[in-house]
């Protein structure tokens, strides 16, 4: 069925962007964003030179104790760990312990054969080729503690994906063994970096094998099986630097503090976290170290996000503007991601899709019928002609039928939908982007729809 184009004609051609939402409107569509996610708590704090402009937490942080979950509870960071194993590598460099040109077998002789030649810079950006052994055993592996030489056979199970510089391949593997070259040359990385990064910059409550006394930490949770269920804390031996580290949004903004300057490593060094790498043949890929670079709705950002079998996290940072989101989350599979783009969105100046005019459209028509696809996806009308066969499943199972709620609410409150730009999807020649503008009794929703061969693959919408 199509909206009838009264609906599309509700806010005048070339409307002015509505004002930034308040505060507290911000936080009413940040709780509803985690009262439609899997994940029974979540936070977000956001900091601007190194001062916090906003924090909030939602939800529970141990359901069977009703315990509210806060933006003080220690969480497990996932592979947010990365960025400080790559700042204990780059800590060798400067004390002359090891160069980034060093193949691992220098430092690591019990390795396979074919992964020797390897250098520690080429584990660093993940284009080593070696396989990753979460990836073979899964998530399931971390919940036990395992010996070095258990998890290098696991990996070791599969030949090497490439040769080393041929691609970039997401590896835990490399980083555990760049933990273990940071033992093999002064001390476990655990210790090392207490000493070098944790105890200096006042992280108290951050850990990555023993707990602090007095810190509280979240329950972690996941979802698999259907039904919420808490998870065993993280086996650091079975991850090491690739995942291993437990931290808080108070924690993670000290460090985050201290990338400015150089407190942590010297400049040269310090820039090579975020120095994008470079493949064999030339090509740049956009990783550092530890860090994605990419850009964020025109802005360039750093980013990372974390997940283990019981959170979720996400770490977005704007050097140009002095800026750091960081969101938490006690379940695995959690939308946090979405939570830190959102307050990016808000406090970052020049973020907001708000501020975009709102064009003449060039094809009504087509602008009704993506409404249609987006109605059958979130109200599941129709016979779903218009929807891949990846959102028949989300418009049908079960599983998704938090997140429709959640959405159900803004479609059938709908005042006007807007086009506001179209672009080829980065990625996928055959996809184009469709950006439209919703407005409901709530306020405003950014829709961004995909599309390839006439039906809709993907959606994505933020509140702002």
């Amino acid at each position: 069925m199509l909206v009838p184009s009264l609906l599309l004609l509700l806010v005048p051609l070339g409307a002015a962007p509505a004002p930034q939402l308040s505060e507290a409107a911000f936080t009413r569509n940040l709780a509803e964003l985690q009262a439609g996610d899997v994940a029974p708590g979540m936070a977000v704090a956001v900091y601007r030179e190194g001062k916090p402009l906003y924090a909030q937490a939602f939800g529970l942080a141990d359901v069977q104790r009703k315990t509210p979950y806060t933006t003080e509870v220690a969480f497990e960071i996932g592979s947010l760990s990365k960025q400080f194993t790559a700042a204990a590598i780059l800590k060798l460099v400067e004390r002359g312990k090891l160069a980034l040109a060093d193949p691992i077998e220098t430092r690591l002789p019990d390795l396979p054969e074919a992964w020797r030649a390897v250098t520690v810079e080429q584990l660093l950006h993940h284009v080593s080729g070696i396989p990753d052994y979460e990836a073979i055993a899964g998530y399931d592996y971390y919940d036990t503690p395992h010996a070095p030489a258990d998890v290098v056979a696991v990996a070791a199970g599969q030949r090497p994906a490439f040769a080393p510089g041929a691609r970039f391949e997401y590896s835990n593997t490399g980083y555990f063994l760049l933990s273990r070259i940071v033992e093999s040359l002064d001390a476990p990385l655990d210790a090392f970096l207490q000493r070098e990064f944790f105890a200096p910059l006042g992280m108290r409550s951050t850990w990555a094998s023993t707990p602090p006394a007095g810190v509280t930490a979240a329950t972690g949770h996941h979802a698999r099986t259907g039904t919420l269920t808490p998870h065993p804390p993280i086996a650091w031996s079975a991850t090491l630097g690739a995942g291993g580290i437990v931290s808080t949004l108070a924690d993670l903004r000290l460090w985050d503090e201290a990338l400015y300057g150089e407190r942590i490593l010297p400049a040269a060094l310090l820039a090579k976290l975020w120095q994008p790498a470079h493949l064999a043949d030339g090509r740049e890929i956009a990783y550092g170290a530890g860090w994605f670079t990419t850009e964020l709705r025109g802005l360039q950002h750093l980013s990372h996000s974390g997940q283990t079998n019981g959170f979720t996290c996400a770490y977005l940072r704007f050097p140009a503007q002095h800026v750091a989101v960081l969101a938490s989350a006690n379940a695995y599979g959690s939308g946090v991601d979405e939570l830190a783009r959102a307050a990016a969105v808000h406090f970052v100046p020049g973020l907001s899709y708000a501020i975009l005019p709102v064009p003449e459209d060039p094809d009504p028509e087509c602008t009704a019928e993506h409404w249609s696809a987006l109605r059958q996806a979130v109200l599941g009308e129709g016979e779903l002609e218009l929807l891949s066969s990846g959102m028949r499943r989300f418009a049908r199972e079960a599983g998704f039928a938090k997140q429709r709620d959640a959405l159900r609410r803004r479609i059938e409150g709908s005042r006007s939908f807007r086009f506001v730009r179209m672009r080829p999807f980065e990625g996928s020649a055959d996809t184009e982007e469709f950006l439209y503008r919703q407005a409901d009794d709530a306020g405003e929703t950014f829709w961004t729809l995909r599309f390839a061969e006439g039906v809709l693959v993907s959606l994505n919408w933020e509140r702002e």
